[in-house]
Parts: structure tokens; sequence; C-alpha cells
């Protein structure tokens, strides 16, 4: 009897975590398959760029890459929209989110930011300086490799962030 107790007892423990476990609270945006497949593309364009910007840029062939850089540019603001656009829900448990974001490296998601959309935001302004700088003066090839660091780091939080939520 005294085991069948034990049971009877610990029975509404046992119920009370299997619908915890069951419960899916949101912690972050909605997963958007758009948005991380347009960073994947601006990646890819943006590391062709800096690829073919290697051994330093002469401000008199500017010209010839303008549209290069206007374009990614353009597509890395519309996808930063696109990120900030997302809802971040509200709930009690940000703070482990938080905590873990902060570990690997990424910024704490707050009620009105989305680390994904900063990273991007910085990545559009990031290739902004280097185009007004290789129209204005040209671009070392010690600039361009601190550029494409810069840039580098940005995507990795971007691509990781999106990549979280598709989880």
């Amino acid at each position: 009897m005294k085991i069948l107790l034990r049971r009877w007892n610990l029975a509404p423990w046992i119920l009370l975590a299997a619908l915890m476990v069951g419960c899916a609270t949101q912690l972050a945006p909605l997963y958007d398959k758009a948005i991380l497949d347009g960073i994947t593309v601006a990646n890819r364009e943006a590391m062709t760029l800096f690829a073919s910007a290697s051994n330093g840029l002469v401000k008199e062939s500017h010209g010839a890459r303008a549209d290069t850089y206007n374009k990614l540019i353009g597509s890395l603001d519309a996808l930063e929209i696109q990120a900030k656009a997302r809802p971040v829900p509200k709930t009690k448990n940000i703070v482990a989110v938080n905590t873990w974001l902060e570990k690997r490296g990424l910024p704490a998601v707050t009620d009105d930011e989305v680390p994904s959309a900063t990273a991007i935001g910085k990545i559009s302004a990031t290739l902004k300086k280097m185009r007004d700088t290789d129209h204005k003066q040209g671009v070392s090839a010690t600039e361009v490799q601190a550029f494409r660091n810069q840039v580098s780091i940005y995507m990795d939080q971007a691509i990781t962030y999106e990549s979280f939520l598709e989880r």
C-alpha cells in the first residue's frame, strides 16, 4: 500500500513535468527562410567583392564597382527591414536566452532589437564606409582586409542567429 501511495504522490509531478516539456515558449522572432536565404546570398556577394579587391582598389576604377556596392548595400538594407519587421515575443525566459546568446558572442535580444537585424545593419554600414573610402581615395589591401574581417564577424552573427531560429 505504501508503494502505491508513493506512486500516486508522484503522479501529479510526473503529469506536471510532462505538460511542461510539451509546452513551447516562443523566445525569439519566427524563422523566415527568405531572410536566411537573403543573408546567404549577400554573404556570397560580399565575399566575392572582397576577393576581387584583395590587392587594393584605386580611386579611378571606383565607377566599375559602384553598382556592385549599391546592389549589395540595398539588399542588406532590405533584409534589415525584413528582420526588424518580425515581432519579438515578450517573455520572462528572455534572460535565459540572452545569457545563451552572450556566451556565443551574439547580441542580446531586447524588446525592439533583433540580433540579426542589428548585425545586418552593421554590415551595410561597413560596406557604405568602404564604398565611400573607395570613391574618395581608393582602398589599400590592408584596408580591404580590415573591412572584410568586420563584415565576416557581423555575417557570422546574422547567419548564426537566423539559423538558430530555424530549429
